[in-house]
């Protein structure tokens, strides 16, 4: 279980926190403009820790059952991605009107309702801090994928906490950062500062997510192709061979996909495969718009996907999150 803290104090400082960490600045300045500073943040980490424990107890316990389709987090992405565009342009308060693009009640309902909403509205940090267990990361989506193998509740809720602990150092940095903040010259600059980190955060999220969906973003700049073995190279065919008819294009899995170009042959049946060792980051989570293909690769391990016999052209993937993409020049 040592791993699983390890990994989330690693999560913590990745891309995931364009996510996760985007969402709890967001949270934190918007609160401490409104003047409530420590209540919402310790709402936030009890919410996180209290979930993580609970949710990851109910994943070990009840299997794939409990796996969210990687489409539901796409659109989860769109989402938050939305989401912290609206708060980081309500944060610089460029566009005062931009706060009529969040939900709320509305003015007509009774005081009952009214009285409701305030509760709501106090409850927030706490609902949020839940919310991170579902967010579209791909470090919490492998730790996630092990809970389903353990087949125990405790296994899994201790695995999950710890994960939720180790992020827990820089997700308080982040959210405790406004409470040292007291004048309010030095507080207008924190807002400030904070609503453009989260609206790059909120680019880098719609961005991310549109290449998920399939949309050529031109994000791989062509280069000469190279048949070296070195493992780094950007561009490759080295990674190519045929077994029994079959071409085979193999790509390395962690930290995203090595090599990250291919060059192969068009017109025969093909087959990509994914090698794993010890991977945990969202590059676990494939997804290939043109084959509506969502999958979960083991850990470590080798997974075989046929893509069928390609024309010529390019075809692409990226991991679920859209981070890392890969592709493959058939010629």
């Amino acid at each position: 279980m040592l791993t699983a803290f390890i990994v989330g104090l690693i999560a913590s400082i990745s891309s995931c926190m364009a996510v996760v960490g985007g969402l709890v600045l967001s949270m934190s300045a918007t609160f401490s403009k409104e003047g409530d500073k420590l209540r919402p943040q310790i709402l936030f980490h009890i919410g996180r820790l209290a979930s993580f424990f609970f949710l990851g107890g109910l994943v070990g316990l009840l299997g794939s059952a409990f796996q969210l389709n990687s489409s539901v987090l796409l659109i989860l992405n769109f989402i938050i991605a939305f989401v912290m565009l609206i708060l980081g342009l309500k944060l610089l308060n460029i566009f005062p009107g931009v706060k009529n693009l969040l939900p709320t009640l509305p003015d007509t309902f009774s005081q009952k309702v009214q009285n409701l909403k305030n509760i709501n509205h106090t409850l927030t940090p706490l609902l949020i801090g839940i919310a991170t267990f579902f967010l579209p990361c791909g470090f919490t989506q492998s730790m996630q994928i092990y809970t389903l193998s353990t087949g125990s509740f405790w296994v899994g809720a201790f695995t999950m906490f710890l994960f939720a602990l180790g992020t827990f150092p820089v997700l308080a940095l982040l959210s405790f950062g406004s409470l040292a903040i007291h004048k309010k010259e030095k507080m207008d600059l924190f807002m400030r500062i904070a609503g453009l980190i989260v609206i790059i955060f909120a680019i880098f999220n719609f961005y991310n997510a549109l290449r998920a969906a399939g949309v050529n973003l031109n994000y791989s700049p062509k280069a000469e192709i190279s048949t070296s073995t070195t493992k780094d190279i950007s561009v490759s065919s080295s990674n190519v061979s045929m077994e029994n008819g079959v071409q085979i294009i193999t790509l390395q899995v962690k930290g995203g996909y090595s090599p990250r170009q291919s060059v192969a042959q068009a017109g025969i049946p093909t087959v990509i495969r994914f090698v794993t060792n010890n991977t945990f980051d969202c590059s676990i989570s494939i997804r290939i718009p043109s084959l509506n293909l969502s999958q979960y690769l083991p850990q470590t391990g080798s997974t075989d996907i046929k893509i069928g016999t390609q024309s010529t052209g390019t075809f692409r993937g990226s991991c679920g999150m859209g981070m890392y993409p890969f592709e493959v020049e058939f010629k």
